[in-house]
C-alpha cells in the first residue's frame, strides 16, 4: 500500500512538472486577423499590431479566453506616417516625439526609416509612453502590453551600439529600466492582472540592466537558435511577482516551436518568421492549463 501511494505521488509529480513546462500557442497579427479566431481559447495569446488593434476579431478571441497583448515600441519613432492608430501613440504628431540626443539629437536610428527616441530616465517621451499604456489599462480592450525592443541595448546593426561611449549605454539601460518601473508602479494601482512582457533581454555581456526583470511578467525571445542554451537558461529566470508569468518563445520553424514549449519557464510560443507576421499561423501547440488564473 506505501509503496503504491509512493508511486502515485511520483506519477503526479512528474505530471505536474511536465505540465508546468508545457506553452501554450502564440498568435502574432501585425497586419490582419487572418486565424485570429483559432487562438480564441483559455491560455492562448495574441498581439496585436500597431494599425489593427481594434479590429472585432481580438475582442471576440478575448471573450473565449484569450489574452490579447497590444504592440508598442517606446524605442523607434517611424519617419512617415504609418496609421492613424500608430500616430496617436507617437504624440498625434510623429514630428513632436523627442529623439534620442546622442551623439547628437535625433542621429541614432535602430532600424531604416525610424528615428531613436529619446528613452532617457524622466523625459518627457518616456512620460507620455506612461500616460499611453495607462489608458490602455483603464480602457479594458487588451489584457497587456508587448512592448518591443525595450532591455539592455538595442541589437539592430544599423544602432552601431558597440561604438556608443558607456556613458551612453548606460543612460539608455537606465532609461529603459525606469521606463518598466514607471508602468509596472501605475499597472499595481491601475490593473495588477495587466500584462507586461518586453521583447528583448536585460544583460548583454558587461552591460547588465537586470533590475528591469522586476518590473515584468516576462520577456520575448525572438527567433533564438534551437534551444540556444543561453536561452534556455534565461527562459527561466523568475521576473515580476505579480502572479502571472509570461515568457514567450518565437521560434523559427514549427518543431522549433514545439521543442521550445518543453523548456521550463516558457509559457508561449510561435513558429512565425519574420516573414509571416502579416497574420498567425494556426497554432504550433496544444492548449495548456495555466495555474495562474
Amino acid at each position: 500500500m506505501h509503496a503504491l501511494v509512493a508511486a502515485s505521488a511520483l506519477l503526479l509529480s512528474v505530471v505536474a512538472v511536465e505540465s508546468a513546462s508545457a506553452a501554450n500557442p502564440l498568435g502574432i497579427a501585425w497586419k490582419n486577423v487572418t486565424n485570429v479566431h483559432l487562438y480564441g481559447k483559455p491560455t492562448g495569446m495574441l498581439i496585436a499590431g500597431r494599425c489593427n488593434r481594434n479590429d472585432p476579431a481580438f475582442q471576440a478571441a478575448r471573450q473565449k479566453g484569450a489574452e490579447v497583448l497590444a504592440y508598442i515600441n517606446p524605442i523607434a519613432r517611424p519617419d512617415h506616417f504609418v496609421c492613424a492608430l500608430d500616430t496617436q501613440f507617437y504624440m498625434n504628431d510623429i514630428g513632436q516625439v523627442p529623439l534620442w540626443p546622442y551623439p547628437t539629437y535625433g542621429q541614432r536610428s535602430a532600424w531604416a526609416n525610424t528615428r531613436m527616441t529619446d528613452i532617457r530616465a524622466g523625459s518627457d517621451w518616456a512620460d507620455y509612453v506612461v500616460s499611453y499604456v495607462e489608458r490602455l489599462m483603464r480602457e479594458g480592450k487588451v489584457d497587456g502590453v508587448f512592448v518591443d525592443s525595450v532591455g539592455v541595448r538595442p541589437w539592430s546593426s544599423l544602432a552601431e551600439w558597440n561604438s556608443w561611449p558607456l556613458a551612453e549605454k548606460n543612460a539608455y539601460a537606465k532609461g529603459n529600466i525606469d521606463l518598466m518601473r514607471r508602468l509596472d508602479a501605475r499597472r499595481r494601482a491601475i490593473k495588477p492582472s495587466f500584462i507586461i512582457v518586453n521583447n528583448n533581454v536585460w544583460e548583454a555581456g558587461n552591460i547588465k540592466a537586470l533590475e528591469g526583470e522586476r518590473y515584468v511578467d516576462g520577456v520575448v525571445l525572438e527567433h533564438p537558435k534551437p534551444l540556444s542554451p543561453w536561452h534556455v537558461k534565461y527562459a527561466n529566470r523568475p521576473f515580476g511577482n505579480l502572479g502571472h508569468r509570461r515568457v514567450l518563445v518565437i521560434a523559427n520553424t514549427r518543431a522549433d516551436a514545439q521543442a521550445w514549449a518543453k523548456v521550463p519557464g516558457v509559457t508561449h510560443v510561435s513558429d512565425q518568421k519574420t516573414s509571416q507576421y502579416k497574420h498567425p499561423n494556426a497554432p504550433a501547440v496544444s492548449f495548456q492549463r495555466l495555474n495562474d488564473r
